[in-house]
């Protein structure tokens, strides 16, 4: 569509998008003095320019990208073009962003900016903790796709602005509810804005309540520990985590909210736990959480790697899951909770064998008040070993 819009009689065209494939033609035809390359939008916003510039200089000493201001070149500019053999002038045109958000007459200045185009993106997230939210989709279903979720995660009233081949003849601008879009399909080139009117606000650290959390029989990492375990991993936007033995999955519902561009793996082996997580994720609208129900370490063994790990529940297979996430990751940051003696033997016993350079053992005892009449009584909660294992990246 793009070629087909700017091509003129006589001239070679040559329709491809991927970035190599572009830089053997233009090496193959150096009979050319000039090229245009057409890509859509600006070429600065989620744009396939990032990589093809990088094609393009690698390896190419003789080779310069211009500004293009509308200015004039300098003497000094002029000279050095002439000692080259090829430059690059970039071009942009308007962004996807400005023009739909210009259409719908929404700004834009106080939007989040994603693209979940062939790449990984957390949209529900997004949108769960901000008014506004501008997104590429890639895909003909990608607004069905979007809408289902938000349905499932109590979203449903969640507006959707849907732009498709904007700036086209056939373009198409509407809006609806989420709620309505479950079943759309629609063109592949599509944007959406989702406007959240009851969009939560985002904790800056950890510390959910123990009372949000649905609780059964399953054991639950209590708010004191999990706070410290939590700050121990050190967890970035993007980590990769295990919560193996997640219990009900209070921790790993803190860490899919902490790491809310990465992916959380919580891994239990009792039914009614599995259950309580499922539940407890659909409230928490942690779409980044994954449950995996079985044992470790088999249950891990076809995960990606983790760059975190927290481990609660070992099943006497502490040795063997340390073993495994050292294999998929030597950098892993592990983070594990013991109650018994004997598991902070076989924890330390573990670190010992594997050789970590980080071995840190954190002792923490938290009590908390309980009214008894008129007096306060402070009711200590088991003491707990934390301990974490790292080896840092050369």
């Amino acid at each position: 569509r793009m070629v087909d819009s700017v091509k003129r009689p006589g001239q070679d065209v040559f329709v491809e998008y991927r970035s190599q494939e572009i830089r053997d033609y233009i090496d193959a035809h150096p009979e050319y003095d000039n090229i245009v390359i057409v890509l859509s939008g600006d070429v600065g916003f989620y744009s396939g320019a990032r990589k093809l510039l990088e094609v393009l200089c690698q390896d190419s000493a003789d080779l310069r990208v211009q500004r293009k201001n509308g200015s004039e070149k300098s003497e000094e500019e002029r000279d050095s073009s002439a000692q080259n053999n090829r430059e690059i002038e970039i071009q942009c045109g308007i962004s996807s962003v400005v023009y739909f958000m210009s259409q719908i007459g929404l700004s834009w200045d106080d939007a989040k900016i994603v693209s979940a185009h062939g790449r990984g993106c957390n949209l529900i997230s997004h949108i769960c903790y901000t008014e506004k939210v501008f997104s590429i989709l890639g895909t003909s279903d990608g607004v069905a796709v979007l809408a289902e979720k938000l349905v499932k995660y109590g979203m449903g009233d969640v507006l959707l602005y849907v732009g498709e081949n904007l700036s086209y003849e056939n373009e198409k601008i509407f809006a609806k509810p989420a709620s309505e879009l479950t079943e759309y399909k629609g063109d592949s080139l599509s944007v959406i804005c989702a406007v959240n009117e009851n969009a939560g606000t985002r904790l800056e650290t950890h510390g959910i309540r123990d009372e949000e959390f649905i609780r059964g029989k399953a054991p639950m990492t209590k708010e004191e520990v999990r706070t410290v375990s939590l700050s121990k991993l050190r967890l970035t936007a993007d980590s990769v985590c295990y919560d193996v033995g997640a219990g009900t999955g209070s921790l790993s519902i803190e860490m899919a909210l902490r790491a809310h561009q990465g992916q959380v793996w919580a891994i239990e082996k009792k039914e009614d736990a599995v259950e309580l997580i499922h539940r407890n994720k659909l409230k928490f609208a942690a779409d980044n959480l994954e449950i995996v129900e079985g044992l470790a370490p088999e249950a891990l063994k076809d995960l990606p790697a983790p760059t975190h790990a927290f481990i609660g529940g070992s099943s006497g297979n502490l040795k063997e899951i340390v073993k495994l996430l050292l294999e998929k990751n030597p950098q892993v940051r592990i983070v594990i909770n013991c109650i018994t003696l004997e598991t902070v033997s076989e924890a330390l016993e573990t670190a010992k064998e594997f050789g970590f350079e980080e071995n840190e053992i954190v002792q923490l005892g938290a009590a908390r008040s309980k009214a008894i009449g008129r007096y306060h009584m402070m009711m200590g909660e088991n003491p707990i070993y934390i301990i974490t294992l790292q080896n840092p990246g050369k």
